[in-house]
C-alpha cells in the first residue's frame, strides 16, 4: 500500500523563525520508519520544497496520507489536503501531531478522515495495517478522533508511553533529498534528535505540558548514542521540551557521548534553574560539545513570572548566565513582550543583555495565548482572530494597552540590535568565518523586517475579514 507523509508549510502570514530555520520533520520520519517494512512510503517536505507535492502526485497515487500539524499550520495542512484528493479522491486522510492533540476542533473539516494524538506511531501503524485489510471502520484503534458528520467522535484513550524506546529510528532516507536545506540561523546544516518528550512545570503560556499531559517522557542514553553516531550532520538540535528534566540520564548521554569520541556540536532548551542546579552536568555537556541553549528568562519582573507559572527565582537567571559564561555556552534568551511594553521597557532588556555577554540571541515573544493552554483558557473571550497562521510568538493576540503598531516597531528595533550583538558575539564578522549560507539568513532576516513593520496592517485586515465573515 503506498502511503505519503506530508510536512505542510507554514502559512504566508507566518514571521519569526519560519524565515530564519528549517528543521526536518522527525514525527514523520518516525512514522515512516514504523511502517517501511509493510508499506511503500514516500515523505514530502512542503517547508523546504512547497512545489513538491504537485511533482510527487504525477507518479505516485497514495492510498493513505498523513499530515503534521502545529498551529500555524492549520490551514495549510489542509490546503495540502485538497491537492491530494484533486490526485487520489478515495484516499484516507490522517492528521496527526502536536496541534491536533490538544486542539482537535480545528480539523473537523470534509478533507479529514481521521486524528491521531498523542504519540502517533503505534495508532498510524494500526490504521494503515487495517486499511490494507480492507477496513472502512477505525472505531477499534485507540487514540483516534473520527469525523461523523459534523462532529468529531474519539475511540477508546491510548495511554502516554511511559518511554520511547519502544519508536524506532527515525527514516532519514526519507529526507535525503531535503537534508542539505536543512539549517539553523548561521548553522547550514542541522540535523533533529528528540531525546524525550513533555514537561511537567505549569507555565501557564506553555503547550508542552498539556500535549503530554504532565508526563516527561525520555528515550534511553543507548538509542540515542547509537542515532547520533549515524549522523552526518555536525550540528545538533535536541528538540526536548526540557532535555534536562533527568539529569541522572543526561549526565550517562554526555559520558556516552565522551567516551564514543563523537565530535558534534549540540543545542537544546533548558530551563535556568536546571543549570543553576546542575553545575557539573553543564560541565560536562560543555566538553560534549554543547554550545547554545535556549532558556526563557521571559521576564525581569519577577512578580510577572509567578503569575505566568514559571517558578524561577531571584537572581537565577544571572546565576545561570554566570556558570554558561565560564563553561562557554552560549544562550538564546527568551523574553516576554506585554501589551503595555514602552522603550524603557525594551531598553531594559537590552541592558541586561549588554551585561551578560553569554547571552548569544535574544528572542522577544507577545504573550500568546496558545490553544489548550491555561492562558488560552483564561483569555479566550478577548482573543481578536483564531487564524493559526498568527500564532507565531511574534503577533499580538490580543488587544493591546500601547497600540500595536508602536509594539512591532520595537519590536523590530530591539531585534535589529540582537543581529548586530550575534554577529560580533559569535564572530560571524571575522572572513574565517564566513559562509555564502549567510545570505540565506540575511535573507530571512529582511523578510522578518519588513514584516514586522506591516504586521498591523496584516493582522487587523485578516482579523476585520474573519469578523465580517463570522457575522
Amino acid at each position: 500500500m503506498k502511503v505519503l507523509l506530508i510536512n505542510p508549510p507554514c502559512g504566508v502570514r507566518t514571521i519569526g523563525l519560519k524565515n530564519l530555520t528549517k528543521i526536518e520533520p522527525l514525527n514523520l520520519e518516525l512514522l515512516g520508519a514504523t511502517i517501511k517494512d509493510r508499506h511503500e512510503v514516500r515523505l514530502v517536505d512542503m517547508e523546504v520544497a512547497p512545489k513538491d507535492l504537485s511533482r510527487i502526485l504525477v507518479d505516485f497515487t497514495p492510498d493513505i496520507v498523513g499530515v503534521t500539524s502545529e498551529v500555524v499550520h492549520v490551514e495549510t495542512a489542509k490546503q495540502a489536503l485538497s491537492v491530494v484528493r484533486l490526485s487520489a479522491p478515495n484516499c484516507l486522510t490522517v492528521v496527526g501531531g502536536h496541534h491536533p492533540t490538544v486542539w482537535p476542533q480545528d480539523f473537523l473539516d470534509p478533507l479529514i478522515d481521521l486524528l491521531v494524538q498523542g504519540e502517533g506511531t503505534e495508532s498510524f501503524a494500526e490504521i494503515c495495517d487495517a486499511y490494507e485489510g480492507g477496513a472502512t471502520s477505525f472505531s477499534h484503534i485507540a487514540g483516534l478522533m473520527i469525523r461523523d458528520g459534523g462532529k468529531l467522535v474519539a475511540t477508546a484513550p491510548r495511554p502516554m508511553p511511559l518511554t520511547l524506546d519502544h519508536q524506532p529510528m527515525p527514516d532519514r532516507s526519507l529526507t535525503k533529498r531535503y537534508r542539505s536545506r536543512y539549517y539553523y540561523l548561521w548553522e547550514k546544516r542541522i540535523a533533529a534528535v528528540r531525546s524525550s518528550v513533555g514537561c511537567s512545570f505549569p507555565c501557564v503560556f506553555c503547550s508542552p505540558r498539556i500535549y503530554s499531559k504532565g508526563n516527561f517522557i525520555s528515550r534511553s542514553p543507548e538509542l540515542l548514542i547509537e542515532e547520533i553516531s549515524g549522523l552526518e550532520e555536525d550540528f545538533v538540535y535536541l528538540c526536548d521540551d526540557h532535555a534536562f528534566h533527568d539529569p541522572e540520564r543526561m549526565h550517562k548521554l554526555a559520558d556516552m557521548i565522551l567516551s564514543a569520541g563523537i565530535k558534534k556540536r549540540y543545542f537544546t532548551y533548558a530551563r535556568v534553574d536546571s543549570i543553576v542546579e546542575n553545575r557539573e552536568l553543564f560541565a560536562l555537556w560543555a566538553r560534549a560539545g554543547l554550545q547554545l541553549v535556549m532558556s526563557g528568562i521571559e521576564s525581569l519582573d519577577y512578580d510577572m513570572l509567578k503569575r505566568t507559572g514559571k517558578r524561577i527565582e531571584k537572581g537565577q537567571d544571572v546565576e545561570a548566565l554566570g556558570i554558561l559564561g565560564d563553561l562557554g555556552i552560549g544562550m538564546s534568551a527568551g523574553f516576554l513582550v506585554e501589551d503595555n511594553f514602552t522603550p524603557k521597557d525594551f531598553a531594559r532588556i537590552d541592558d541586561f543583555v549588554k551585561q551578560h555577554p553569554a547571552i548569544i540571541l535574544t528572542e522577544y515573544t507577545p504573550l500568546t495565548p496558545l490553544p489548550g493552554t491555561v492562558l488560552h483558557r483564561k483569555v479566550e473571550d478577548d482573543i481578536i482572530t483564531k487564524d493559526g497562521q498568527f500564532y507565531d510568538l511574534q503577533h499580538f493576540l490580543m488587544p493591546t494597552r500601547t497600540p500595536t503598531k508602536e509594539l512591532y516597531r520595537m519590536m523590530r528595533d530591539a531585534y535589529g540590535k540582537v543581529v548586530l550583538r550575534a554577529i560580533i558575539r559569535v564572530g560571524l564578522w571575522r572572513p574565517s568565518n564566513w559562509s555564502w549560507h549567510y545570505f540565506k539568513m540575511i535573507k530571512g532576516l529582511i523578510r522578518n523586517f519588513f514584516a514586522l513593520g506591516q504586521a498591523h496592517v496584516m493582522f487587523d485586515k485578516a482579523a476585520h475579514t474573519e469578523q465580517k465573515d463570522g457575522n
